[in-house]
């Protein structure tokens, strides 16, 4: 694992405490989000590769 440090400009500090109010911490909050643009960036990624017939795999995009 790696550790990096997130600045968080002052001006979003409250509206991200807001939004992470449900989470165990703020700092899981942040990781599920990354998480989630990480998979989301993938997925554009490789729809962007030539189209790929997945007939029958069960499987879309």
């Amino acid at each position: 694992m790696t550790a990096i440090t997130l600045r968080i400009p002052d001006a979003m500090d409250q509206p991200l405490r807001d939004a992470a109010a449900d989470a165990p911490s703020l700092n899981d909050y942040i990781l599920r989000a990354v998480r989630r643009q990480m998979t989301l960036d993938a997925g554009r990624k490789l729809a962007l590769v030539a189209p790929v017939d997945l007939d029958g795999e069960g499987d879309s995009l």
